[in-house]
């Protein structure tokens, strides 16, 4: 029975060999190599090379396919028993565009080349990041991925990030082309950082779109594609450890109720609050010498039922990391009066397991049935100490006082995906799938509490809110269906043309709760400052004694979201230069919000129901062989979010938000021009001019009141977006060493500009505001030197980063705009391969530490007033793999 890619552990092999550029040198990740007349076959491996086995004597025919390069032939090889054959090839680029690449190149997405290949061959401007470039940029999840990219930045304290000046509500979160939902109540989209490079095979960032994208996006779809098997098997261990620079020997505070896992203690009191009865302390542990630390084991294997295969891959991982750093925190009134000035001592911890498995059969070449499976935990965990001047601290002449908060993330997120393709016959395809994702997103027992200034000391302040407790729960369950049909046309070219229908449908049913505990205080206990405790107040036998009274109330909202889109889309390619793709798609949107919020809000239901026309045009015009042209127009539209409708309230140790059930959806119109310079298979050059125009759309704006609210509004009857883009991949230099060696010096930088405007009539200036979160410059660049000999590989990179300065909320009602100061980061990474089987990595990041900023600036001084300021110190960290 042919045994298809086995290796050396499987069968004696009979064939071996490498496979590389003609030109320089460098090895091929993923080529097919194909013993032609069977079904004997495999890929290469991460140097190139690659096995074959279970041939009997005999002469045979080997053939070998890469993208972008010419077919290799190796005929009259001649297999002898006992005897292993050597065959190296060195494949000639080939600009033509293959019909037959997308087994090929879906199995080896990692590879920078053939992603860059992917790019040139698509109808639809894309931008990809494979698993490749991600090690060697040292980039360690989803969110440091995409911020690689051009246009895209993360903002500070946001989860998520922007993308031509558009931030969480504006873009969309895939995971194999299936909508992923946020696991936080205050995002639209999942954390990406959540996603770490041990499960990414590559990053996709859509910034045009086409029928079958998720029309609810007006920056991007960011579809991450999860790792799964490319040749025969493979095994991986990999250890790291590393520190920050600043928290190291900090003195470090950990909260109360989260084990070493991650996961919090989430136990809440009995329905009779006649008792103190809560599980967790308020008094957090102190610790030193914080090791931030990962592991992570993969691995898989192909096997043949019959002559079809059938493979399996698996990731698990744990990683800890843990951040200190010094905050100055302000406010000030519309005046520029400073209303807050505190000094803040942050503690955090961020814990993470993560486990994948996918499973993929094929049958007879024509059929492919796929499972993915994902379970992500990720816990953040925060204690803030804050010291200062505020004008919540009435009690005091002095208005000083000091604020503990403590803060739990812990969330979880459980992914089903079930995939299949048919090849019906040869002009008919049938592509289906289902998708499942259960979301618990939990906020357990933050913990605030203040004490305030007097002549007797700090003792316990009192109010409403100022001592609480507070647990959260989001219970999200997503079920996302699709299938399309696809009708292959003759077009004379490259049998690109086609005709497809297909369906999309997804519906979303998320219920949060949140309960709140109110611990007002009504003994004046001075506190010990050089030693807080806060268990010595809030305890049964105070609370008995009348010390401080306990209440409770509840707030929350359920969300049902329906969207059912039909869509028809044709393809065509027009000339050997020319092919166009043309979209029709009808959405049919059915969103409630039900909610019932006690603090600040009502009870009430919030409806969402609108059907959408809309039109999606891709054209691509190849000047010759290197230089295409690309123009892209679309229509899309913007959902609020959940928490945006609601009149839930959210507090920070800043500002406070509330939703607004009054939003409505944005409409959205997009138009794409891009042109590429295919300097080689692996150099590039493109520039990318974009325009959008949105109605009504969404921001977060600041409203004038004693408790500093934010809270969102449909901001302006519309906005305009506007910018240009730039992206350079270049070998400096690229030398063919001894021994199949090579020495290689690469330059990659891209830049955008891009301006927002909307006239906003709540704002303070009227004549026209930045869009949340939008930065007018950004430009990313790394340098990477590559050194090769034999089976040994040295690869250094330096990274750089930078942003200017962005609007962080709109100020109304007589407040300034609250800007981000932009700030430029530079990181180091260096790896090393050693032989086949270890390779040792060394990452210096953040080496500038810059410092981060929110100001805003005065009506009467014009003066920028810092509102948060700190720095996150230099990480630094040491990584040893075993590869087999």
């Amino acid at each position: 029975m042919p045994v298809f890619g086995a290796g050396v552990n499987d069968v004696e092999v009979d064939v071996k060999g490498s496979i590389k550029d003609q030109k320089s040198k460098e090895p091929l990740i993923g080529a097919t190599v194909h013993v032609i007349g069977s079904d004997i076959a495999t890929v290469s491996d991460v140097d190139g090379n690659f096995q074959l086995s279970g041939l009997r004597d005999g002469i045979y025919d080997i053939e070998i396919k890469y993208v972008g390069y010419k077919t290799a032939v190796k005929r009259q090889v001649k297999i002898e028993d006992n005897k292993v054959t050597t065959l190296d090839f060195e494949l000639e680029t080939d600009n033509r565009q293959l019909a037959d690449v997308e087994v090929v190149a879906k199995a080896n997405r990692e590879s920078e080349n053939v992603t860059m290949m992917e790019q040139k061959r698509s109808i639809v401007a894309v931008q990809t990041i494979g698993a490749q470039e991600l090690s060697r940029k040292g980039v360690s999840d989803a969110q440091a991925a995409v911020t690689k990219i051009s246009g895209i930045s993360k903002q500070e304290g946001v989860k998520n990030v922007f993308v031509r000046g558009l931030g969480d509500r504006y873009n969309i979160t895939t995971l194999n082309r299936y909508p992923i939902p946020s696991e936080d109540p205050e995002y639209k989209n999942i954390a990406l950082d959540i996603f770490s490079t041990d499960i990414i095979q590559s990053v996709d960032v859509n910034k045009a779109f086409y029928s079958g994208t998720p029309a609810d996006v007006a920056g991007a779809d960011i579809n991450i594609t999860s790792k799964e098997l490319t040749g025969a098997g493979k095994f991986n261990i990999s250890v790291s450890g590393g520190f920050n620079t600043q928290t190291l020997s900090s003195d470090f505070q950990r909260l109360d109720g989260v084990n070493a896992f991650g996961f919090a203690n989430r136990t809440q009191p009995g329905e009779n609050l006649d008792t103190y009865n809560f599980r967790n302390s308020l008094d957090p542990s102190r610790q030193n010498l914080q090791i931030n630390q990962s592991y992570t084991l993969s691995g898989g294997k192909r096997f043949m039922i019959g002559d079809n295969p059938l493979s399996f891959f698996i990731v698990a991982s744990h990683n800890k990391n843990y951040t200190h750093y010094e905050e100055e925190v302000r406010n000030t009134t519309t005046s520029g009066t400073i209303s807050q000035d505190m000094n803040g001592d942050i503690s955090k911890v961020e814990t993470s397991q993560l486990a994948m498995a996918n499973l993929e059969y094929r049958h007879n070449r024509k059929h492919r049935l796929a499972y993915n499976f994902m379970l992500v935990h990720a816990t953040n965990e925060s204690v803030g100490d804050y010291l200062g001047m505020d004008n919540d601290y009435q009690s005091s002449d002095t208005y000083e006082g000091f604020m503990r908060r403590q803060q739990t993330n812990d969330n979880m997120l459980i992914v089903n995906q079930l995939d299949t393709k048919w090849q019906l016959s040869k002009l008919f395809d049938l592509d289906a799938g289902l998708s499942y994702n259960i979301i618990k997103g939990y906020e357990p027992d933050r913990r605030i509490n203040n004490l305030v200034k007097t002549d007797e000391g700090y003792v316990p302040m009192r109010g409403t809110g100022i001592q609480q407790r507070y647990f959260s729960e989001l219970d999200g369950k997503d079920l996302n269906a699709r299938v399309a049909l696809t009708y292959k046309l003759k077009d004379r070219f490259d049998h690109n043309s086609n005709v497809r229908i297909g369906y999309m449908g997804r519906f979303v049913d998320d219920g949060f709760e949140a309960v709140e505990y109110d611990m007002s205080a009504v003994a004046r206990t001075p506190f010990d400052m050089s030693a807080i405790s806060f268990d010595d107040y809030f305890n049964q036998d105070n609370f008995a004694a009348g010390d401080f009274l306990l209440d409770r109330q509840n707030d929350m909202y359920s969300v049902k979201k329906n969207i059912h889109s039909a869509y028809a889309e044709a393809t065509y390619q027009f000339t050997s230069k020319f092919i166009a793709n043309l979209g029709l798609k009808y959405d049919n949107v059915d969103m409630t919000v039900d909610y019932n919020v006690n603090k600040g809000g009502s009870k009430g239901s919030q409806d969402i129901k609108k059907s959408y026309f809309l039109p999606t045009l891709n054209l691509r015009y190849n000047l010759n062989e290197r230089h295409a042209l690309r123009l892209a127009a679309s229509k899309t539209y913007t959902l609020p979010q959940s928490k945006e409708i609601s009149p839930f309230r959210y507090v920070s140790v800043s500002f406070n938000s509330q939703g607004n059930p009054d939003l409505k959806p944005s409409d959205n119109y997009n138009v794409d021009l891009k042109w590429d310079w295919y300097i080689s298979p692996s150099e590039l050059f493109s520039v990318t001019a974009f325009y959008k125009y949105i109605k009504r759309p969404i921001s977060r704006i600041e409203i004038a009141s004693a408790g500093g609210f934010l809270s969102y509004q449909n901001i302006s009857d519309h906005a305009t977006v506007a910018g240009v883009e730039m992206e350079l991949k270049k070998h400096i230099f690229s030398r063919a060493l001894e021994d199949n060696g090579m020495s290689r010096l690469t330059l990659g930088v891209n830049g955008a500009y891009t301006y927002t405007c909307a006239k906003v009539p709540l704002a303070t200036d009227p004549s026209g505001s930045q869009l949340e979160g939008a930065a007018p410059w950004i430009v990313n660049a790394d340098l990477t030197y590559l050194l090769r000999k034999g089976s040994n590989t040295f690869t250094g990179a330096l990274v750089f980063n930078y942003f200017s300065d962005r609007l962080y909320t709109i100020g109304t009602q007589g407040y300034q705009d609250i800007m981000e100061n932009g700030i430029p980061t530079l990181d180091f990474i260096a790896s090393a391969r050693l032989g086949k089987h270890f390779s040792i990595n060394l990452k210096a990041r953040n080496l500038l530490n810059s410092a981060h900023q929110l100001t805003r600036k005065g009506n009467e001084t014009n003066e920028d007033v810092v509102l948060s300021k700190y720095k996150k110190g230099m990480d630094l960290s040491l990584g040893l793999s075993y590869n087999l």
